[in-house]
């Protein structure tokens, strides 16, 4: 456990290692655009406890990736689903999927102990939590908003169908610090940033990367250029400050929350065929360069 994570991230980590005993389940909550880059895999791992994949916001990730991600979990004998938290009957496939692992040893046989099964959601901040508990439950169960960090208070949240689910704040280990840049740009970290300027050069390099440019209009025409982009693109949105030159900042601002809701359509940073771990890394050491 990292010494400069928050407070409630480190107790988190403290409430897993506490109510593990008694936990049946682990649901574990991913971002569909970055799966692998997104997940705590080697700290659920090392849980020993049956659990579920939820690729969450598969709403804003392609949906031939997602199926692709899918497929790759399952052929590593993982149970794994798209799961959009606004969707109804994207909320109760996944609790039926919950409900067949937990009522259900892998032997098909229906496991005979206590009544109530016990149900650990673990994932990073901001990727779907509280959402997807409140779905389950039907009411506001656990407080949500659009950004890190929110959820600070750990309960147990009775839903229907004899399950119980423990609500965490999200967690953060040192592999994800390490992506702390691309996680940022999932608004998945904590934290505000000063220099929005740079980090919408670190999208466009993500971007380029990953080879999903086809989703900024016109960054293929400035040639791939962040300057020449930018600028282009708030003369476009006719965003401008005194003297009408082009609000650099308005725009970047502008960019960044569009990509971040989807407004740019459906992208999958993280591609199921090819490992884009390196490029992850190496963003979070340039924190963005000066031509792209």
């Amino acid at each position: 456990m990292n010494k400069d994570l928050p407070g409630h991230i480190k107790k988190a980590f403290r409430s897993v290692e506490r109510y593990l005993p008694v936990v049946d389940l682990i649901v574990e909550l991913v971002d569909a655009r970055m799966p692998n880059g997104s997940r705590l895999r080697d700290f659920v791992g090392k849980l020993s406890k049956d659990s579920v994949i939820a690729l969450s916001k598969s709403d804003l990730a392609d949906k031939n990736e997602t199926e692709k991600w899918i497929k790759r979990y399952q052929s590593e004998g993982k149970v794994c689903l798209a799961l959009d938290c606004r969707s109804r009957a994207s909320v109760k496939a996944l609790a039926k999927k919950i409900r067949d692992v937990a009522f259900v040893s892998k032997d098909g046989r229906a496991v005979q102990m206590r009544k109530v099964r016990r149900v650990m959601v673990i994932g990073i901040p901001n990727v779907g939590k509280s959402t997807l508990i409140n779905s389950l439950a039907g009411r506001s169960a656990a407080k949500t908003a659009n950004k890190p960090g929110v959820t600070r208070s750990i309960q147990w949240i009775k839903l229907s169908g004899e399950l119980e689910l423990l609500d965490l704040p999200g967690i953060l280990d040192f592999g994800l610090l390490r992506r702390g840049e691309v996680l940022k740009l999932i608004n998945t970290l904590p934290g505000q940033d000063d220099d929005t300027y740079t980090k919408g050069k670190n999208l466009c390099e993500l971007l380029i990367s990953t080879h999903n440019t086809h989703i900024l209009p016109g960054l293929e025409d400035a040639d791939f250029n962040y300057d020449t982009f930018i600028e282009n693109y708030a003369k476009k949105m006719n965003f401008v400050i005194k003297g009408g030159n082009p609000d650099l900042q308005r725009a970047t601002n502008d960019i960044i929350k569009r990509f971040q809701s989807g407004g740019f359509g459906p992208v999958t940073l993280e591609h199921a065929e090819r490992d884009f771990s390196e490029i992850f890394d190496k963003m979070n050491e340039n924190e963005g360069s000066e031509d792209l």
